[in-house]
């Protein structure tokens, strides 16, 4: 039986197409660790309110799907801007990391998950919601057809990750950005605003969060439950990238995105959800640190 190329390409083009998306969240994750030193369980959630805001702004509001989409990022970063400043700066200003408030910050992304899962709940309600954009005709490589939604998600997201990079390496504000992610105390001795800066990253991750969520609305359904696997193939892709590297969070998204794709269509479709976490296992037994992470070395 000859092998089929062409599936294999289409395969992973459509990886490729939902591993962007894994990226961008991962990448928000990841730059949240950065700035803070915590894990944001609750990232799931704004990734969820994202895709609703965008829902809401192209369905309700009637805004073009473009319009929708930085409507969503907008509303997203204000919230994750609100969140940071009402409930974890306390905690931020006590450190991070392994201390006592940094085990605190977790405990309270917890709760912080179930809090909006639960105002979601009550104003959305529990069916799944379709959001419907009506982008023409789909590609035609070949053989294979791609739905017009994959190749703007993907054009999208490499667009904001282009970005963010200016963003970071190019401009004063972002350079302020990576000082406090690398050490705040030089930072505030060098006159960086160390609370400000750490509310723009929050804010960033929850806006990228967002546009996550407004680009996979018209592929997929949109529900309240929908964060919370994104937020665990996020991780995965975020600790397979190396925790904390930027640009191993969209590497790692990419590579989460072809092995899932890849299992679900030549070992199982039904258990399409566990390869990520296959990957992940892989890759930990043979770099523990991730592709681009940089191992710690602690002198007794």
């Amino acid at each position: 039986m000859d092998f089929d190329f062409s599936s294999l390409f289409a395969f992973i083009l459509f990886g490729l197409t939902i591993g962007v998306v894994y990226g961008i969240v991962a990448l928000g994750i990841s730059l949240i660790y950065s700035g803070l030193d915590i894990v944001h369980f609750a990232h799931g959630e704004i990734y969820m309110f994202g895709a609703f805001f965008g829902l809401v702004f192209s369905e309700q509001v009637g805004v073009p799907y473009p319009l929708a989409l930085l409507s969503a990022m907008i509303c997203a970063g204000v919230l994750g801007i609100v969140i940071e400043r009402v409930f974890y700066r306390r905690l931020t200003r006590a450190g991070g990391g392994y201390t006592v408030a940094g085990m605190g910050m977790i405990i309270c992304g917890f709760g912080m998950s179930v809090v909006l899962q639960n105002i979601a709940f009550l104003i959305w309600g529990a069916d799944a919601e379709p959001f419907h954009v009506d982008l023409g005709e789909p590609y035609q490589f070949g053989d294979i057809s791609l739905p017009k939604s994959y190749a703007l998600t993907a054009v999208m997201a490499l667009f904001l990750m282009a970005a963010l990079h200016f963003f970071l390496v190019r401009t004063k504000l972002g350079l302020a950005v990576r000082a406090v992610a690398h050490n705040k105390d030089i930072a505030f001795l060098m006159g960086i605003n160390v609370p400000l800066m750490i509310s723009l990253i929050f804010g960033l991750a929850c806006a990228l969060a967002a546009a996550a969520g407004t680009l996979i609305g018209p592929m997929q359904s949109v529900q309240v439950e929908m964060g919370y696997l994104m937020l665990m193939k996020a991780f995965a892709a975020a600790v397979v990238g190396g925790f904390g590297s930027l640009p191993g969070a969209i590497v790692g998204g990419l590579l989460v995105g072809i092995f899932e794709n890849l299992g679900a269509a030549y070992i199982s479709p039904s258990h399409k959800d566990i390869y990520a976490f296959l990957l992940l296992i892989l890759v930990l037994m043979i770099k523990p640190s991730g592709l681009f992470g940089v191992e710690a070395r602690v002198k007794a």
